[in-house]
Formats: C-alpha cells, sequence, structure tokens
C-alpha cells in the first residue's frame, strides 16, 4: 500500500508540477506577445516617422524646383510679352506709313482682300 501511496504522491506532485509550468509558459508567452506588440508600434512608428520624412524632402525639393525653373520662365514670358509689344508697335507704325505713302494702293488692297473674301465666303 505504501506504494500505491507514494504512487500518489508523486502524481500529485507531477500535477502540481504540469501546473505549475502551464503557468509560467502563460506568463512567458504574453510577456512575448506584448513584446512583440511593443516592437511591431516601434516599427510603424519609425516607418511613419522615415515616410514622413521622405514626403516632406520631396515636396521641399519640388518647392525648389518650381521656384528656381518658375522665376526663369516668368522671366522669359516677361522678355516674350515685351518683343511681341515691340513688334506689334513696328507693325502698326509700319501700316500707317504704307497708308500715308500710298493711300489709293492700300485702299485699292483692301477692296481686292474683300473680294477675294467675299468671292470665297459666297453660298454656293
Amino acid at each position: 500500500m505504501r506504494a500505491n501511496g507514494l504512487a500518489a504522491s508523486s502524481n500529485k506532485d507531477l500535477v502540481k508540477e504540469i501546473n505549475a509550468l502551464k503557468a509560467q509558459l502563460k506568463k512567458l508567452s504574453a510577456a512575448m506577445e506584448a513584446e512583440a506588440s511593443d516592437g511591431a508600434s516601434r516599427t510603424l512608428e519609425v516607418v511613419e516617422t522615415k515616410s514622413k520624412q521622405a514626403i516632406e524632402n520631396v515636396i521641399e525639393a519640388a518647392q525648389n524646383f518650381i521656384d528656381d525653373y518658375g522665376d526663369t520662365a516668368r522671366d522669359r514670358m516677361d522678355a516674350l510679352a515685351k518683343k511681341s509689344s515691340e513688334l506689334r508697335d513696328k507693325a502698326t507704325e509700319s501700316l500707317v506709313e504704307t497708308v500715308q505713302e500710298r493711300p489709293f494702293g492700300t485702299l485699292a488692297a483692301i477692296i481686292g482682300i474683300g473680294f477675294l473674301a467675299g468671292y470665297l465666303c459666297r453660298r454656293p
């Protein structure tokens, strides 16, 4: 009987040890889960920070590009507007001079252009 008592006692001890191991495994599992969660959170924070920095760098580079080439384009547009204004003024002066020098020739040219336009736009 004594053997039965020792076996029962050792079975109880084994059950206690198994339960203690289960509790330790649960604690370890919870600690690992928390650590993994914290690690994932930190990784996400790092990725978010780096992506924000990359976006800010791209926006800054684009703004610098626009500033650099925007001024150049504006200067060229101003120069083109000035040149076209000068050409318009020269053409106007030339037309006025031609009309003053040859009034009848200009009148004949206008009548010819009007006749040609009327002929081309007539109804069939």
